[in-house]
């Protein structure tokens, strides 16, 4: 083998890996989509992070009970740029899609837009990419 062809496995096998991971998350997102409910939480404190640039982020953490289910407290994925104001800090309510088979896998924001489009085009760019990489490295 060819040290081009090499470089090409390595490209093709790192592409390859991003592609069923952000596909992966797709179906996740779908499933949470799909088969999600609704459910009245609380928000029990505000975590702040630093991003990568070192600005703040604010991460809400829930805690609700699902029906027949334990009381479930989770932290959202998603990091908003300010703080939350009174009407949804500390000992708010807020509306929170869980996942009924695994209920720490939650959704705050309805009507945000929920990537899943836009993860499986993503992925499927990244498998083609990966397929081109690979035919080329082959032809050199």
């Amino acid at each position: 083998m060819r040290w081009e062809q090499l470089v090409g496995a390595f490209f093709v096998l790192m592409l390859g890996g991003l592609s069923v991971a952000v596909l992966a998350g797709a179906r996740d997102k779908y499933r949470l989509r799909s088969r999600g409910r609704w459910i009245e939480a609380e928000v029990v404190r505000v975590d702040e992070e630093d991003d990568a640039d070192g600005d703040p982020r604010f991460y809400l953490v829930v805690a609700f009970t699902p029906p027949g289910g334990p009381r479930v407290e989770v932290r959202s994925t998603s990091g908003r740029l300010y703080p939350p104001d009174a009407a949804s800090g500390v000992g708010s309510g807020i509306m929170v899609r869980y996942d009924p088979v695994r209920p720490t896998r939650i959704e705050l924001s309805p009507g945000e837009g929920n990537g899943v489009v836009t993860g499986v085009l993503v992925g499927l760019l990244l498998a083609v990419v990966a397929g081109f990489v690979a035919v080329a490295s082959l032809i050199v």
